[in-house]
């Protein structure tokens, strides 16, 4: 991590955990059975005008944090925080007017809230459920990319399972559309079509989400669990 990066995630990195906490704290006061914690640790890359078609291109490792409140055994919501480096240049032959640069790698640091829907009832902490469970996640975020702010729609599938009470791991394929062309801070010039898929640059993170299932202090009778 450079210098330049280490200087973004410190400047950046406690407003972050602010508004992680504003998102976990109101749910304390209510059965604590519902509650995951964990980390996500992956890959980010990119799409945009350099990159319009291959899925993981240019990796860089990725890691964050996750909070999940679940309302039942197939809804929930969840919060969570990612920091992770975003890369790409231009193919051989693209078309670039100076002054726009041929490469780029910047540093994301985002937080998002998104709803979650398991396809098969699933809990980490029921003999009565499914242990395993395809997904899907639709959501809001805001991030720094640099000094700008990034606001961007997350959405993702995977597979969750279940290889211990309480011990939850899925494997996520995660996209965030942004609104804006600050990741290859490049804009195609204007042909006349409506530019909605990659002048505006989407960046995606693929990889493991651990999440542990908090106990419940209300001592809740297992036969409703």
């Amino acid at each position: 991590m450079d210098i330049l990066a280490n200087r973004i995630f410190c400047k950046f990195l406690p407003g972050l955990l602010v508004l992680f906490s504003v998102l976990v704290l109101p749910f304390k006061s209510y059965s604590q059975d519902k509650r995951d914690v964990g980390v996500q640790v992956g890959s980010t890359y990119y799409y945009g005008d350099f990159n319009e078609t291959k899925p993981l291109y240019q990796p860089s490792f990725a890691m964050g944090v996750i909070f999940r409140y679940n309302f039942n055994t197939q809804y929930s919501l969840r919060a969570s925080a990612l920091y992770g480096t975003i890369k790409g240049e231009s193919p051989s032959g693209f078309f670039l007017p100076l002054p726009v640069t041929t490469s780029f790698s910047k540093t994301v640091l985002e937080a998002e809230v998104m709803g979650e829907f398991n396809f098969v009832s699933f809990s980490p902490i029921s003999t009565r459920k499914n242990k395993l469970s395809p997904y899907v996640n639709l959501g809001l975020g805001v991030g720094q990319l640099g000094g700008s702010v990034l606001l961007h729609i997350p959405f993702g599938v995977g597979l969750k399972l279940t290889p211990a009470k309480r011990h939850t791991l899925a494997m996520e394929w995660r996209f965030h559309k942004t609104f804006n062309d600050e990741l290859d801070s490049y804009a195609a010039p204007d042909d006349g079509k409506a530019p909605f898929l990659h002048n505006n640059d989407w960046f995606s993170y693929i990889g493991l989400i651990y999440t542990y299932r908090l106990y419940d202090t209300g001592n809740v009778c297992p036969v409703y669990k």
